[in-house]
């Protein structure tokens, strides 16, 4: 064993009852390390962590541990234990020391915590941040992190970012956020079905390489198809010639030129000539037609997103005047003065726990009329009308138990079977996998479910609540597609910079000493936006 070896697995794989996720995958994690792990939702990346992490059991295969590990999941796809602890109460069940857990969300996560709040009451970044602190505490050879960026505001981000660089041991994770990554990792691993692709570099590196890759793929098949071309056209030239000669040597029998003996010679040589270029230029042709095809570039089917407004026609759909947002006796919100019409496109932004959700549900509620008791306002009037849909950051209104016909059909009884298989269908679910269940999936196959039961809707304001977690870089870019082509009212809050500058927000409102600052337009370059909203932390 070398000394700075931590992990190494061998031919790899994972086998679920319907299908494979991967296979012969092996690879070598070191002390030091810096890895991104990467590929389409639904290939398996959290279950090769948990693999890797003694979590799971792989189907083949073995892996080798030379240190201590720490997983730290996905804290979208983790269900609340019943009765809900208090935060106290759940860091004292992971560890008896639990005060080292408090120092670390301190002092390495500049996070302090209620520890008597329960845990429900924690936002999803903050409870990321608590995860992340029970796995720094208990000082890991290695971290294995699932998505580690979801729902944490810039300011974390940053300090995530210096935790990373700062750890003693090595670093596998998962993100689909291209800013984070080019700032911490030196290596990406694609995750396929068939094995591991390694890459040196970030994650800028690996889009060019892959990139470059493509287009050599793409020369080297049109190659192999001008020689199919060449090949072709050659054997139909010789099927041409040798059919002109044999007519020409019955033209000649015919006029008495040639004799039966010589006719019956010439006969055999032409056709043992003719039989063996046939034979080569057929070999020519199935040589050139296996080139074409194992030269073929594959390009993976991406979700197809659609979302249809109830009508483009401006309207006003809620003005607030004097709001304030307090939950228990924690005042969030206050002086709040919020408008929004058809086709408003806005970014909310703020630090972790500083009200931006609990504002967005208050304001989901007023709209379905259901009581809001933490949201006071001077004035509050909502377009009793309006279609408003929201996609929670824990995808909140997928049932688990369902399977995905059943959520969806739920969404919309008037559809029928065929049009929900086809819906399902745009979302890269087919087959049998349809009458999979919600809790089956993964994260990011959760997140393509839920949107797709919101394409299936009218909607005049959507709202949308870190959208992008655990979105693979394809499914990203058919939303972003979608959002430019939707002529609703568009709320956001996500801290994916790359996804939000290319969404044409008009406004960015950001919150600060618990009011809502309006700060113009998003800046549409990922790094510009990034200074625009980081000097407000």
């Amino acid at each position: 064993m070398q000394p700075d070896l931590l992990l190494r697995a061998e031919q790899l794989a994972y086998e679920l009852p319907t299908r494979s996720l991967f296979s012969q995958v092996q690879l070598t994690l070191r002390s030091l390390d810096r890895v991104a792990l990467v590929g389409p939702n639904g290939v398996g990346k959290s279950t090769l962590l948990k693999v890797l992490a003694g979590q799971k059991a792989a189907s083949q295969g073995r892996v080798e541990r030379y240190g201590s590990v720490w997983y730290v999941p996905q804290v979208d796809t983790l269900a609340l234990p019943d009765p809900v602890p208090s935060v106290l109460e759940f860091v004292a069940g992971q560890r008896e020391d639990w005060w080292v857990v408090q120092q670390t969300l301190e002092e390495t996560l500049s996070t302090g915590l209620d520890w008597a709040l329960p845990l429900d009451c924690l936002s999803g970044g903050e409870r990321l941040k608590l995860h992340l602190a029970i796995a720094l505490a208990a000082q890991p050879d290695g971290l294995l992190l699932d998505e580690p960026t979801n729902h944490l505001d810039l300011a974390t981000l940053e300090v995530l970012r210096r935790a990373i660089a700062q750890f003693p041991g090595a670093v596998l994770l998962v993100s689909h956020d291209p800013l984070f990554l080019d700032q911490t990792v030196s290596q990406v691993w694609e995750l396929q079905p068939t094995g591991l692709q390694r890459y040196s570099g970030t994650y800028s590196d690996y889009r060019a390489q892959k990139a470059t890759e493509h287009q050599a793929a793409l020369r080297t098949h049109e190659t192999a198809r001008k020689e199919l071309q060449r090949a072709t056209a050659s054997a139909l030239r010789e099927q041409q010639r040798a059919a002109q000669a044999s007519r020409q040597g019955q033209q000649q029998f015919l006029k008495g030129s040639m004799d039966r003996c010589m006719r019956g010679g010439f006969a055999n040589w032409a056709s043992g000539s003719s039989g063996r270029a046939s034979q080569r230029h057929a070999a020519a042709v199935t040589e050139a037609q296996q080139q074409v095809a194992s030269t073929k570039v594959f390009v993976p089917k991406a979700t197809s997103v659609q979302l249809q407004a109830v009508s483009p026609k401006r309207r006003q759909l809620l003005q607030l005047e004097g709001g304030r947002i307090q939950v228990g006796d924690r005042l969030l919100l206050r002086d709040l003065q919020l408008q929004c019409q058809t086709g408003d496109r806005l970014m909310l932004s703020g630090a972790n726990g500083s009200g931006k959700t609990t504002l967005l549900q208050a304001l989901r509620s007023r709209f379905a009329g259901e009581p809001t008791p933490e949201l006071q306002a001077e004035r509050l009037t909502v377009s009793p009308a309006a279609s408003v849909v929201y996609l929670d950051q824990h995808y909140g209104f997928v049932d688990r138990q369902k399977t995905l016909l059943e959520n969806l059909q739920g969404v919309n009884p008037s559809l029928s079977y065929q049009q929900v298989r086809q819906q399902l269908g745009h979302f890269l679910f087919w087959g049998d996998r349809v009458h999979q269940r919600g809790g089956d999936l993964s994260g990011g196959e959760l997140a393509r479910l839920a949107i797709a039961m919101i394409s299936v809707a009218a909607i005049d304001l959507l709202i949308l609540d870190e959208p992008t977690n655990n979105l693979d870089a394809e499914t990203v870019d058919q939303i972003v597609e979608s959002l430019n082509h939707f002529g609703g009212a568009l709320w956001v809050i996500s801290h994916n910079l790359d996804f939000l500058s290319r969404l044409c927000l008009t406004q960015v409102l950001h919150i600060q000493d618990q009011r809502v600052h309006a700060l113009g337009p998003a800046s549409q370059d990922a790094a510009a936006l990034y200074q625009q909203l980081h000097i407000r932390y």
